[in-house]
């Protein structure tokens, strides 16, 4: 009896290391703002049926690698575009989007990247979808979501954020769904297999910080999720037409891309704190090195972790006894309003200096 039971009390130990083991992977600090963080971003954009829908491609693939770079800081090297065939001649692009240079891509964006680094990846271009699976239109074989759910498969350690603007696009996102992802979608479902107006109000949901609903001064996957759903649907009315697309968002790794998410209850909370800034926005661009800089930017990261934490709280106080939620916002409040006043006071001084 006592061998049996030393048996059954190892077993148990090794039940309960194997669920802190598994506990402790779900729970990775997703989006967490550090000083040392990077953001990359790639732009895929797709093969044209036309003339008229390349140039369109065109037009908005270079609008949004110039608005990371310009208005969200990303350094140029720090955001790759990929264009139907290619183009030598203009030097954002890259590569043509073909199925090798993707891959080339993702495998060369892997060995750059540290963990805790953030990548979000665009889609503009055609969808198509069929009993089997979804694709992205692209020239050469048009690449599935299962494909690309299997590159991704190497990001482990980074925040990802895909943003699939293209039609029939809800089961090439369902594919790529899991813990720690946001997805953002253009459609609800495979049969919603019309071009989309998405890219047009993703664009403007970026420039100039349009998105900002709470005026933070940076953007998030769920804001621009919000302002791109009431332009579209704003739009399809104004035009009297039946909407054949309907933008969805996943971020708690169920697959299940929703309309109308609730992050006090299923998706939203890592898309409210997964921005598109980048941690440069909140420094001068003037000044790039020095002690001061650095001070700065450790608290432009700790303000960016605080109001993260801030969020993250106030998604369970409808789960937590009142006099808790409280006692665990006050400080953070006030640490946050002194950092905030800090990190402003040393910009202001740093920008004097230069």
């Amino acid at each position: 009896m006592r061998v049996s039971a030393i048996g059954i009390l190892c077993l148990i130990a090794a039940m309960v290391l194997v669920f802190l083991s598994n506990a402790e992977s779900q729970s990775r600090a997703y989006f967490l703002p550090r000083p040392d963080m990077q953001k990359y971003a790639v732009i895929f954009g797709g093969a044209a049926v036309d003339e008229t829908y390349h140039a369109k491609f065109r037009q908005w693939t270079l609008k949004l690698q110039e608005i990371l770079v310009r208005d969200y800081r990303y350094p140029p090297d720090h955001v790759t575009l990929l264009l139907d065939r290619g183009d030598s001649e203009t030097p954002p692009i890259a590569e043509p989007c073909r199925p090798e240079t993707i891959l080339a891509t993702m495998e060369r964006l892997q060995k750059k990247v540290q963990a805790g680094d953030q990548i979000t990846i665009f889609f503009v271009g055609h969808g198509t979808s069929d009993d089997q699976d979804a694709k992205f239109v692209i020239p050469g074989p048009d690449i599935t979501g299962t494909k690309f759910a299997e590159i991704l498969e190497g990001f482990s350690a980074q925040d990802l954020a895909v943003v699939n603007t293209t039609s029939s696009s809800y089961p090439f996102c369902s594919a790529l769904s899991a813990p720690g992802r946001v997805i953002v979608c253009a459609t609800r479902s495979a049969a919603e297999r019309y071009d989309t107006i998405f890219p047009l109000f993703l664009l403007a949901a970026l420039e100039n910080h349009a998105a900002d609903r709470d005026k933070n001064g940076r953007v998030s996957l769920f804001e621009i999720f919000l302002f791109v759903k009431q332009k579209v649907n704003s739009w399809y009315t104004e035009q009297d037409r039946l909407a054949s697309e309907h933008p969805t968002l996943d971020d708690n790794g169920d697959g299940r891309l929703r309309s109308d998410p609730d992050p006090t209850r299923d998706d939203g909370r890592l898309a409210q704190i997964a921005d598109v800034d980048s941690l440069a926005t909140l420094l001068p661009e003037a000044v790039a090195e020095g002690p001061a800089f650095e001070t700065l930017r450790k608290l432009a990261a700790q303000v960016r972790a605080l109001e993260r934490s801030i969020i993250l709280l106030k998604h369970q106080k409808t789960v937590m006894p009142e006099a808790d939620y409280w006692q665990q916002l006050e400080p953070l409040l006030i640490d946050l309003a002194r950092s905030s006043r800090r990190m402003r006071n040393l910009r202001a001084d740093l920008q004097q200096e230069d």
